[in-house]
């Protein structure tokens, strides 16, 4: 199973960037959530149920600014997942925890290009996607 962010790398002219050294530079953002389920009747009475007692949590990830060879490290790894298809250990402490998850990608890998050069090096984008924590 692949690991997040040190199995995010992309080699270019015999230097490796990997993610395990590029932070999220506007942060990053998590939710959590139990699995319930909330019957309401005709007159207004609820019954609640809990599914599951484990909270799943949700990430977003948000880069500024991020050269050429760390989007293509991120690219790499969110399409060799198949986007949201394969799951992956999460690091934690990436996002300032202590342990390690399963997680898949929830929805697209956003990417703007904020400027353009000659070379892949000076070229920078502005990178975020969410990462969903799963029980499998």
């Amino acid at each position: 199973m692949a690991q997040f962010p040190s199995e995010a790398t992309y080699t270019l002219g015999g230097t490796t960037y990997t993610m395990s050294n590029r932070k999220p530079d506007r942060g990053y953002s998590f939710t959590r959530s139990f699995n319930s389920s909330i019957f309401t009747s005709q007159i207004g009475y609820e019954k609640r149920r809990s599914i599951s007692r484990r909270a799943k949590r949700a990430f977003s990830f948000s880069y500024d600014n991020v050269s050429g060879p760390y989007k293509a490290a991120i690219e790499n790894f969110y399409n060799n997942r198949g986007g949201e298809v394969e799951s992956f250990e999460f690091d934690l402490s990436y996002a300032g925890q202590s342990g390690t998850i399963i997680a898949r990608f929830n929805g697209p890998l956003n990417i703007s290009q904020v400027l353009t050069s000659n070379d892949e090096i000076n070229d920078f984008y502005t990178i975020s996607f969410d990462l969903q924590e799963t029980f499998s």
